[in-house]
C-alpha cells in the first residue's frame, strides 16, 4: 500500500501533511529497506539507517521514516500505521477539513483576544520600565545632525548609510542580506525624512491612522486567511510577534531622528501612555522605519541563511501588504493629519539634546 519514495499522507499532531517515505521497517525480516538509485536495497543492521533509529513501541509492525514536504529534515521521523494514511482524494478532502477546523479555531481564539484588549481586563504587552532612554549613546554626538545616522532617504534608496548607524564606527563583516522595498515605501521613508529634518514636523502620538500593533494584527490576520498549512500559520505568528520584540526594543535607540526625541522623552512621563507598549503608540511609519534597517539587524545575528531567507521572505509579503493599504496606514491623502508641526522652543530643545 506505501511504497518507499512514494508520497503519503502524515499526522503531526492533530494536522495531516504531506510527506515522502524514505524508509520502510518490515516486522516479519526485521529489516529496514530503502530506494537507492530507483532500486530498493535492505539496510545493514549497523548502517545509521538500519533499526536502531526506530522508536521501540514501533518495532511490533510496519513503520515508515518520513520527509515532511516543505519541512526540514530534522524533522523526518520514524512514524506508525496509526499516523499514515494514502495519499487520495478522500484523505486529501480530509487534510483540508482538519485546516479549516484549525482556521477556525484560530480566528475565535484572536477575536477572544480582542475582545479582552477592549475590555481593558489586561494591560499592554510592554510597560515603560527598562525601556532605554532615547538620545544615550546614540546619536548626541557622532551621529548627523538629525540625530539618525544615514537618515531615512539613505535606507530608502537603498544607500549604506541605515537608521541607527553612527558614522566612524567599525562594522563587522556580515552577509548581504537583500530585502527589496517597493518603490512607493521608499517614496514614503523620503518624505518621511523631509517631514521631520527639513520641514521640522513629528509624527501624532499615538497614531492618527493604525498603531504598531494594529497594523501587525491586521496584517497577520489577512494573511492566515490565505495559508493552509499550520505550519506556516505559526511561523507568520512567530514573525510578527518578533517584529514586536525587535520595535519595542529598537524603537529609541535605532527608529527616532533627533526632533523626535523630546517627544519621546515627553511620552515616558504623560500618564495617559503608562504601561502602553511602544507598538501601542506609534504607527506604520515607525514600522517601515524598522522594516528598512531589518537585514542590518539580521546580519549582526548568529541567524543561519534559510532562516534569514524565512524572514525576507515574510518581510516581502508584509511589504506587499502595506503598499495595497498604504492610504488606510499612512493617511497619503492628508499627510498634515500624520505629521504635526513643532515650535521654534520645541527645536530649540529637542536639537540640543
Amino acid at each position: 500500500m506505501f511504497e518507499i519514495g512514494g508520497k503519503c499522507l502524515a499526522y503531526h499532531g492533530p494536522m495531516l501533511y504531506e510527506a515522502k517515505i524514505l524508509r520502510v521497517w518490515d516486522p516479519e525480516s526485521e529489516k529496514v529497506s530503502v530506494l537507492r538509485e530507483g532500486q530498493v536495497v535492505v539496510v545493514e543492521e549497523e548502517s545509521d539507517e538500519g533499526a536502531s533509529g526506530i522508536p521501540g513501541e514501533l518495532l511490533g509492525a510496519a513503520c515508515y521514516f518520513v520527509h515532511y514536504q516543505g519541512w526540514k529534515s530534522t524533522w523526518d521521523e520514524w512514524i506508525g500505521p496509526a499516523r499514515i494514511l494514502e495519499y487520495n482524494e478522500e484523505n486529501l478532502a480530509l487534510k483540508r477539513s482538519l485546516v479549516e477546523e484549525a482556521r477556525n479555531a484560530k480566528r475565535l481564539q484572536q477575536e477572544q483576544q480582542r475582545r479582552k484588549k477592549a475590555s481593558g481586563s489586561s494591560s499592554g504587552a510592554g510597560s515603560r520600565r527598562g525601556r532605554p532612554e532615547a538620545g544615550k549613546g546614540a546619536g548626541k554626538k557622532g551621529g548627523n545632525a538629525n540625530g539618525v545616522a544615514g537618515g531615512g532617504a539613505a535606507a530608502a534608496g537603498g544607500g549604506d548609510g541605515a537608521l541607527g548607524r553612527q558614522e566612524g564606527a567599525s562594522q563587522p563583516p556580515a552577509p548581504r542580506i537583500i530585502l527589496h522595498i517597493p518603490v512607493k515605501l521608499k517614496s514614503l521613508l523620503v518624505d518621511d525624512w523631509e517631514f521631520v529634518t527639513k520641514d521640522k514636523k513629528i509624527c501624532q502620538l499615538p497614531s492618527p491612522t493604525m498603531t504598531v500593533q494594529q497594523t501587525l494584527d491586521s496584517y497577520e490576520e489577512a494573511a492566515a486567511n490565505r495559508l493552509e498549512s499550520p505550519a506556516a500559520q505559526a511561523q507568520l505568528s512567530e514573525y510578527c510577534a518578533g517584529l514586536r520584540l525587535y520595535f519595542e526594543r529598537s524603537l529609541p535607540i535605532l527608529l527616532l531622528y533627533r526632533l523626535e526625541r523630546l517627544q519621546y522623552d515627553e511620552v515616558l512621563k504623560k500618564q495617559k501612555f503608562k504601561d502602553m507598549a511602544f507598538c501601542d503608540i506609534y504607527g506604520p511609519i515607525h514600522l517601515l522605519r524598522l522594516l528598512s534597517v531589518l537585514p542590518e539587524l539580521m546580519a549582526t545575528t548568529t541567524m543561519d541563511a534559510q532562516g534569514c531567507q524565512l524572514i525576507v521572505k515574510q518581510t516581502e509579503s508584509l511589504l506587499e501588504w502595506l503598499v495595497v493599504n498604504m492610504d488606510e496606514l499612512f493617511d497619503t491623502e492628508n499627510s498634515r493629519d500624520y505629521y504635526i508641526n513643532t515650535s521654534s522652543q520645541y527645536e530649540g530643545v529637542a536639537l540640543g539634546m
